[in-house]
């Protein structure tokens, strides 16, 4: 169980920090240690004991913000997709008014390639998370209908009218451009980073060309 500490519960400012604060920097620390110990031994082999010696904290600090391993593992997941999505929504952003959409397009698939470039944070996202148990497979499918949503967004942000009357099909076809990047990221993750960030860029852009080669003119 997550339990608090005597010094938490005075609520008392110790080094600058509040309550709060340290609670909040002790489970960042967990986390970045999260990233480190799946990242690289691998969640299998994680254990709680080597999660708080790489987080220098002790145990009862461990269970202070998760309950299991396999929360922290989520923990991870969680902050790292939610910074490689932002990663990508700034480029788009910063892509915003060229009249190519495919500018914003590469821009969005470089900034995802630069982000798991960082073989711990591809490991985390795409290896360590499969199969852990039912709860954790759901997190993951979910994520990946929230990475097809951004793809089908920013196609109808030039292509408003899609030309496909059925929702479930814009859905699985989101599924199917996120899925081809996913598939290449492992592949480049697992292959050692072979090719180039360039190369990873202008091949999977090509897919989302053809996608948007089959869209009736906005």
């Amino acid at each position: 169980m997550k339990t608090g500490t005597s010094d938490d519960n005075k609520g008392r400012v110790y080094g600058g920090e509040n309550q709060e604060e340290r609670r909040a920097r002790r489970r960042q620390q967990f986390l970045d240690a999260g990233l480190q110990v799946f990242g690289t031994l691998g969640y299998r082999a994680a254990t709680v004991r080597t999660l708080c010696k790489q987080a220098e904290l002790t145990d009862r600090y461990f269970y202070e913000s998760f309950d299991t391993t396999e929360d922290l593992l989520m923990g991870v997941y969680h902050q790292q997709c939610d910074a490689l999505e932002l990663s990508v929504m700034q480029a788009l952003a910063r892509a915003v008014g060229s009249a190519d959409i495919m500018k914003g397009v590469e821009a969005g698939l470089d900034a995802v390639f630069m982000h798991v470039s960082d073989s711990r944070v591809a490991r985390v996202i795409w290896v360590e998370v499969m199969g852990v148990s039912p709860r954790v497979d759901k997190m993951y499918t979910d994520t990946m209908d929230r990475f097809a949503n951004l793809v089908m967004t920013v196609a109808r942000q030039r292509y408003p009218d899609l030309g496909i009357d059925s929702e479930d099909e814009i859905r699985m076809l989101g599924l199917a451009i996120a899925g081809a990047v996913s598939q290449c990221v492992l592949h480049w993750l697992l292959g050692g980073y072979r090719e180039s960030r360039a190369t990873m860029v202008s091949a999977t852009s090509r897919v989302f060309r053809g996608l948007l080669s089959t869209l009736p003119a906005g």
